[in-house]
């Protein structure tokens, strides 16, 4: 994800490029989110992309990152879908992430006005034929596998997938790996990467392999899957720079994957 590494966008492909990373994902760039720049902006990117040998694995937007029961929001969230699924058309992506809004209470409570409040944005998922990928998040309704799973058979549409985030689901208090991905692990199509563990009764992020979720059988279940792996370490060391915290956490992702592939 290049602004775990700077607003810059050129410089966070150089750093990319310098890592031995093939593929970007697009979230925030020079300050401002990837679904609020013009098409103009959008061909400039494509432009910088290809002129350093790189593809987009992902176009992020917050979509429903918002309180449920804020229709103006709700609207505008629909609005900011569309434009995430033209920009991924664009670049040929066929998937685009979507949230569960703000946490309020129990899942149980909402959960079927959350299934009303995707059946439009659903709709406009299967018209454009581009999957929603929910992406568990911890400040959301869903945080969790074992959440996920309860919302998709609660769901029931071919149009909605996962985008699984171990690092969420530690900080929503499930085992990510086996337990929290065993639940959902038909339906994932990508991946955010980030570590974390607890200290001194706190949650923090870590570089990847040095927290304490179980990042080698994590990869080692989807390594030959086809799910597409996303570095999002949120990781800051002490130096304050966040390009430093990605080449950390960067180097404990390969040295995680040798020693699979190794063994």
């Amino acid at each position: 994800m290049s602004d775990e590494i700077s607003q810059d966008f050129e410089h966070a492909l150089k750093v990319i490029r310098e890592l031995g990373a093939g593929y970007v994902e697009l979230r925030t760039l020079w300050n401002r989110y990837v679904v609020e720049l013009s098409d103009v902006q959008i061909h400039d990117i494509k432009s910088l992309i290809d002129r350093y040998g790189i593809k987009v694995s992902h176009v992020c937007s917050p979509t429903f990152k918002i309180y449920i029961n804020d229709e103006v929001g709700y609207r505008e969230h629909l609005a900011i879908l569309r434009r995430a699924i033209e920009i991924s058309k664009f670049f040929n992506l066929g998937y685009t992430r979507v949230f569960t809004f703000w946490w309020q209470g129990s899942l149980d409570l909402y959960i079927d006005k959350i299934v009303e409040k995707f059946q439009p944005a659903i709709e406009l998922a299967e018209k454009e034929g581009i999957f929603l990928i929910i992406e568990n998040e911890y400040s959301c309704f869903i945080g969790t596998g074992s959440e996920l799973q309860q919302f998709l058979e609660k769901l029931k549409s071919k149009w909605v997938k996962v985008l699984w985030d171990p690092g969420n689901a530690f900080f929503a208090r499930e085992t990510p790996y086996p337990y929290g991905y065993n639940k959902i692990k038909d339906h994932v199509l990508y991946m955010h990467l980030k570590d974390a563990s607890v200290e001194n009764g706190k949650f923090v992020f870590k570089p990847i392999g040095k927290g304490m979720i179980d990042y080698e059988g994590q990869l080692k279940d989807v390594i030959n899957k086809g799910i597409i792996l996303s570095l999002e370490t949120h990781y800051t060391p002490r130096s304050g720079s966040k390009e430093e915290g990605t080449r950390e956490s960067y180097t404990g992702l390969i040295n995680i994957i040798k020693k699979i592939e190794g063994g």
